[in-house]
């Protein structure tokens, strides 16, 4: 933590010393056919050799660039969908430069190449959200939209490689705007980190949006191909693991008409060394299992996509239609020694072979439209937009084996649920442009979720040696969620001072009918969602930033269900009809400066409190066997903050240093739970090296720190990773290797404690991992890829366990 401390202060003492009473160049960006301010654009600065001398981004359709080395340099102004702006050269020395207004003409014939040798900014911030560039990270060496997201202070990945913000997991992701057919990570793994654009984090939602997630929402915008004429692009990657990724879109555009075909597969595969110490107390028995083996997951999915939009005079439409399957899967391969007690006496002395297994198939088709007319000159806009995705056969299957050391089983079960599933949502909206920066918006949204489908378990039985099914446990199920949504927005900006304020209304309806004895719900809820945002940009380049949200996390249908089923034979999982929504207040407060030759920080504190924290607890519950039951486990308040900084030391190097650190507290309502707090910090020093024009090379050094759970805590782990890029026949071909955890220093271990269960865990990913990745792009007018490799993330399997 020191360390970290005198990193900060070094870093603002460096931007200090850099900083001047007035900026080098500075101006104001329109575009040319409506007069308005554009918004976002980079602003870069490049030698007589193309390469970047400074940059920074177009905020409030004005930038400034505080300083750069005296030269004569080119100033371009770049932005996607706007012809490229290159002025003539200019003598950059004591003297403030103002290029007053610079208006951008619209792309009519597809997008000027400008080919700049640099990096654009990693991170760009905006009023309510972070707009990550994909560019800037390298196509992750093969890897997907989760190792671009960890290059940023706000994510933790974490032993299954699920992704988690500032200490949750609850997010929604769209692509594109439109809701990913997957979920969650999943979602996130899918896409190939070569065809990302950015990927837009709003941690403070705005009441437009939905209210589901905790901690937010993760917009994927892909790569467009804009170019007249066929286009496209092929991405391939391999790692010695058995991870594999495979993408390929084709696009067609002819004045107001674009089509595009693409098809996208995917395995992301982990495997850990697995070690486990467990001693649980039932009545009078006494059982300690000891357990070594490997644990491995697998997340599968093909998807294919065809789609076609259109755009003249005001009107635009979209029209996609997806299809595919996605089957994720996981499972152990175990030796248990088993010593158990009944009292002083011993009654069991065995040691096992354990095989468990856990897959969940789905056939998932989804259509989605987007209309959007734009009534007049200011902008005034109607948008209609409809989503409609149907999951054919579902089939969720579990698996748990236990042999002696003859070879004969000892137990065994097999669990089935079948489900078929309905998803739709749609909305209609309407912004009012009442001035060149104001707008209000309103607009009515809704969704439905449902669900039907059964769950069967059968028991090995010893004495007839075969699976018994067991009727008493067969559990037919319906459930159907519905939301109906009303919003409004106001968003106006008065010099440097922007804000946006908005209030939701929420419906809510859910019906869940079960075979299970008492476990029928109907239940309604009507609740309102504020949110706020307010930006002053200061003098000397310096942006100051407030945010806040009020949030829901709504439990799903797999959380609600009320039966058993099985992790392995030790491990047991129940859900609960009776778990309550947790309810997030979440704020923030930021600070942004960039400084000379491309030297940025970026400070962010944030607040978030939850009500009815939801978690699993583990309890004893036969000898030697161990449940998951999931509880609102109490209430919970994290408090921290988070530093990115990007000192340019070198032409060939630069050093992106992210750090985060907070202060959790839990409250415990429930008496299997403890109340707990900790400090928790995460940080990364990453290094990029410019060995050439088309050859970059990549050093990480990442630390996760300690994580306390309502049962016991998390210890800190660090890592290496080491990642190179080349690309080839001007710049059409890129080609990546990357190996994770280079010292092989990554290890979990977790313990989990109350009067009845002592856990302890270890887990250690497999060494080495080495992913290679190859990337094709064709007919298409490109700028070099640029910024760092981004490599990846170190995965542990089978922490929950």
């Amino acid at each position: 933590m020191k360390h970290f401390i005198f990193t900060l202060f070094a870093i603002v003492a460096f931007a200090g010393a850099y900083a001047q009473t007035s900026p080098a160049v500075k101006g104001r960006v329109t575009d040319a056919a409506t007069g308005k301010v554009v918004e976002f654009a980079d602003v870069v600065i490049t030698d007589n050799d193309n390469n970047t001398v400074a940059s920074t981004t177009v905020k409030n359709g004005e930038f400034v660039i505080d300083r750069v080395r005296e030269g004569e340099f080119v100033l371009s102004v770049l932005l996607v969908g706007y012809q490229p702006y290159v002025a003539k050269p200019m003598q950059f020395g004591k003297e403030s430069i103002d290029m007053g207004t610079i208006a951008l003409a619209m792309v009519e014939t597809g997008l000027e190449e400008v080919v700049v040798t640099g990096e654009k900014s990693k991170i760009v911030y905006k009023l309510d959200r972070q707009s990550i560039s994909g560019s800037a990270s390298l196509a992750a060496a093969g890897g997907t939209a989760v190792d671009i997201l960890n290059a940023t202070p706000s994510v933790r990945v974490d032993a299954e490689g699920g992704v988690s913000f500032r200490g949750s997991t609850g997010f929604l992701v769209y692509v594109d705007g439109k809701q990913s057919p997957l979920e969650g990570t999943q979602a996130l793994e899918q896409i190939a980190a070569n065809n990302v654009e950015n990927i837009e984090i709003i941690t403070t939602p705005s009441a437009r949006y939905k209210t589901d997630g905790d901690v937010g929402i993760i917009n994927i915008i892909t790569k467009r191909h804009d170019d007249e004429g066929v286009s496209g692009n092929v991405n391939l990657s391999l790692s010695t693991i058995g991870a594999w990724n495979a993408d390929v879109l084709v696009s067609h555009k002819k004045n107001a008409n674009r089509f595009y075909l693409g098809w996208a597969s995917s395995e992301v595969k982990t495997q850990s060394e697995f070690e486990q110490s467990k001693t649980t107390i039932v009545d009078d028995f006494t059982t300690t299992s000891q357990s070594i083996g490997e644990r491995y997951r697998n997340s599968a999915s093909h998807l294919g996509r065809i789609g076609w939009e259109y755009s003249k005079k005001g009107h635009d439409l979209m029209l996609e239609y997806q299809m595919g399957l996605t089957k994720n899967s996981r499972g152990g391969d175990m030796a248990y020694d088993e010593h158990r007690m009944q009292g002083t006496n011993v009654i069991n002395d065995n040691i096992y072979d354990s095989h468990d297994r856990y897959s969940n198939e789905k056939h998932i088709y989804q259509l989605s439209t987007n209309y959007t007319w734009t009534l007049n000159e200011r902008g005034d806009k109607i948008s209609l937009l409809g989503r409609l995705r149907h999951d054919s056969y579902a089939l969720e299957y579990t698996e748990s084996n236990m042999f002696n050391l003859s070879g004969e089983r000892y137990e065994g079960t097999r669990g089935y649920e079948k489900e078929h599933h309905w998803d739709f949502d749609g909305s209609l909206n309407y912004e009012l442009n009442y001035r060149p920066e104001g707008k209000f918006e309103v607009g009515y949204q809704y969704t439905s979720y449902s669900e039907h489908g059964s769950y069967n378990i059968k028991y090995w039985d010893r004495e007839m040696h075969d699976f018994e099914w067991q009727e008493d446990l067969r559990a037919p199920f319906f459930y159907r969620r519905q939301i109906h949504s009303a919003y409004a927005m106001l968003t106006d900006s008065f010099g440097p001072l922007s804000f946006d304020a908005g209030l939701r209304a929420d419906h809510n309806i859910d019906h869940l009918d079960i075979s299970v004895k008492g476990a029928n719900r109907h239940i309604k809820r009507t609740e309102l969602y504020p949110s706020a945002h307010l930006q002053y940009a200061a003098p000397g380049n310096n942006v100051f930033s407030l945010g806040y949200s009020y949030r829901i996390n709504r439990p799903g249908i797999h959380q609600l269900e009320p039966y058993i089923t099985y992790e392995d034979y030790y491990t047991k999982k129940i859900g609960n009809p009776d778990i309550n929504p947790e309810y997030i207040h979440s704020a923030e407060v930021g600070y942004r400066k960039t400084i000379a030759e491309e030297n940025t920080i970026a400070v962010t504190g944030f607040y978030r409190h939850r009500r009815g924290v939801r978690e699993y607890v583990r309890l004893a519950y036969e000898p030697g066997v161990t449940l998951d039951s999931l509880i609102n486990a109490g209430n919970d308040r994290t408090i921290g903050a988070e530093l990115s900084a990007r000192v340019k030391t070198t032409r060939w190097w630069n050093i992106t240093i992210n750090g985060s650190v907070f202060d959790y507290k839990f409250t415990a309502d429930y008496e299997g739970s403890t109340s707990a707090s900790n400090v928790s910090y995460s940080a990364s020093m990453i290094n990029n090296f410019t060995l050439g024009r088309t050859s970059r090379l990549q050093f990480d050094a990442n630390v996760v720190g300690p994580t306390v759970l309502t049962q016991g805590r998390e210890e800190a782990y660090y890592y290496f990773d080491l990642a190179f890029r080349q690309q080839l026949f001007k710049n059409k071909i890129s080609a990546s290797i990357v190996m994770h955890d280079v010292f092989h220093t990554a290890k979990y271990n977790n313990y989990r404690m109350t009067p009845t269960l002592k856990s302890v865990t270890h887990v250690r990913p497999k060494y080495p991992n080495i992913v290679l990745s190859i990337s094709y792009a064709f007919n298409a007018k490109h700028k070099e890829h640029t910024g760092a490799v981004s490599s990846g993330v170190t995965v542990f399997e089978g922490k929950d366990f």
